[in-house]
């Protein structure tokens, strides 16, 4: 009896890890795409499991992937180089987010934008990894002046390999007057930041976007969660953390 109903048990467990997408990709899309995911769960009764964070955290476990998604298409390419089963012909863009500036909770600097961020004495963070290689110098270079391009640089403090840190650093010390990051990571910090758009001759834009596995055995059911994510039910949740 024991036997039969272990049996039964890895049975089922074997069958739901067949039936699970697995879906790989960085943090700052997760959110919105976790939503997507359980709202497509709930409608086409197809689990989908999102594993989120540097490409390092999940590298090893790429070969099980069914579908990825990025930060950017800089962060893509990236991905396509570095994973083999990732189909580089299925690479799709769906949605992007401004860059902005955080500060802390009644912006008490009284920073407003990114002329601000060279003219005064300020602390602070950017991020030169992930789906923001370059960004900085992107924003500030706008201003076609290299004499702004030092002083922002003097004001760094940190200098993060992801965003994750960047977060992780911006609570860690209070110190720290302003983040040059995208305005998605305040909508998920509000009770200890304020986003400061920035000018918007100075304003650029990064994507999220999908790609199928070369080795999914599930394709139809990954395809039918990349529809599903381009779906207007998907969309409403990547437009209450800032997408577009």
């Amino acid at each position: 009896m024991f036997k039969v109903l272990l049996f039964s048990v890895l049975t089922s467990l074997t069958a739901q890890a067949e039936t699970t997408l697995q879906v790989f990709g960085p943090g700052g899309p997760a959110p919105a795409m976790k939503a997507c995911a359980a709202a497509f769960e709930k409608e086409k009764g197809i689990k989908v499991n999102v594993t989120a964070g540097p490409l390092e955290k999940w590298l090893g476990q790429a070969e099980t992937a069914d579908v990825f998604y990025s930060g950017s298409e800089n962060m893509m390419d990236s991905f396509a180089e570095k994973i083999s089963n990732l189909d580089a012909q299925t690479i799709e863009t769906h949605y992007l987010r401004p860059s902005a500036i955080l500060v802390r909770p009644k912006n008490p600097k009284k920073i407003h934008g990114i002329k601000d961020l060279v003219e005064k004495p300020l602390k602070v963070i950017v991020v030169n990894g992930a789906g923001q290689v370059g960004m900085w110098e992107d924003i500030v270079g706008g201003l076609k002046s290299a004499k702004a391009l030092n002083k922002f640089r003097a004001n760094i403090v940190f200098a993060a390999k992801n965003t994750g840190d960047a977060e992780m650093k911006w609570k860690e010390d209070p110190s720290i007057d302003a983040w040059l990051v995208f305005n998605i990571w305040g909508t998920r910090n509000l009770e200890i930041a304020e986003i400061i758009p920035t000018e918007k001759n100075l304003t650029i834009y990064r994507s999220s976007g999908t790609a199928l596995s070369k080795s999914t055995k599930r394709k139809e059911a990954a395809l039918q969660f990349i529809g599903f994510v381009k779906s207007k039910e998907c969309r409403k949740f990547f437009e209450k953390e800032g997408w577009f």
